[in-house]
């Protein structure tokens, strides 16, 4: 919006240079010759195309790379398990499913903050704690003693060329690593378990009980470890 500085003089006189004009503060906002934000400042369209803002993922697209991080996350901490102990596969579908879950909320549309919040926490917690401490809590001391002795007795038997190892070949393997196998005896349980048959008990000190694990082996020279 335009003034004229007054009679006989028709030089005009544009609102930005009386910005206290009170015929420039009534002006509407469709007039092309209000007052406008400047360029470059970063208000009005002019200002962001300026200014350039940052990339704005879709919700969609987020709740997307989140699942498909998730599934590769839970995947490869499972497979990091070695093989001869239990994966815990229910377990960790159910911790997926609830990731996923969390996934789905996020890619929500119209989402509250509140909501999204708490999918992020979610994602974190399901999505790669769980999964990754899982795999990194799976062989305690106990369990990675019978690991040892699964590879010493395996070893034994394919020396001596046999396709089956004996109970005898995790008994000296055992010993040979300062444990033993089958329960410790003790008053109130004299009687020795898992010592003359498979599942075997397998424990990393002779003169300790708990904790020990249970080291059977299936098919001849396929181990399997277990927490018992």
């Amino acid at each position: 919006m335009s003034l004229y500085a007054g009679s006989g003089d028709e030089r005009v006189i544009r609102c930005d240079e009386r910005p206290g004009s009170i015929v420039c503060g009534m002006s509407s906002p469709d007039d092309p010759t209000a007052a406008s934000a400047t360029p470059g400042s970063g208000e009005g369209p002019a200002g962001a195309a300026a200014t350039g803002g940052g990339l704005v993922v879709p919700p969609r697209v987020l709740g997307a790379l989140a699942a498909v991080a998730c599934v590769v996350v839970a995947l490869g901490a499972a497979l990091a398990v070695d093989g001869r102990l239990d994966r815990h596969w229910v377990m960790r579908g159910l911790t997926l499913l609830l990731a996923l879950g969390c996934a789905g909320v996020l890619a929500a549309e119209n989402g509250r903050r509140a909501r999204r919040i708490i999918a992020v926490v979610g994602l974190l917690m399901f999505g790669f704690v769980f999964p990754v401490t899982s795999t990194i809590w799976s062989t305690p001391p106990e369990i990675d003693f019978a690991l040892w002795v699964a590879d010493d007795a395996e070893a034994a038997a394919v020396k001596n060329a046999r396709s089956v190892v004996t109970v005898e070949d995790v008994k000296r393997a055992a010993e040979a690593r300062g444990g033993a196998i089958g329960s410790l005896a003790t008053e109130k349980a004299p009687e020795v378990r898992g010592a003359t048959a498979y599942p075997l008990i397998v424990r990393a000190h002779k003169d300790q009980g708990r904790p020990w694990a249970c080291l059977s082996f299936e098919n001849g020279l396929t181990a399997k470890v277990r927490a018992c």
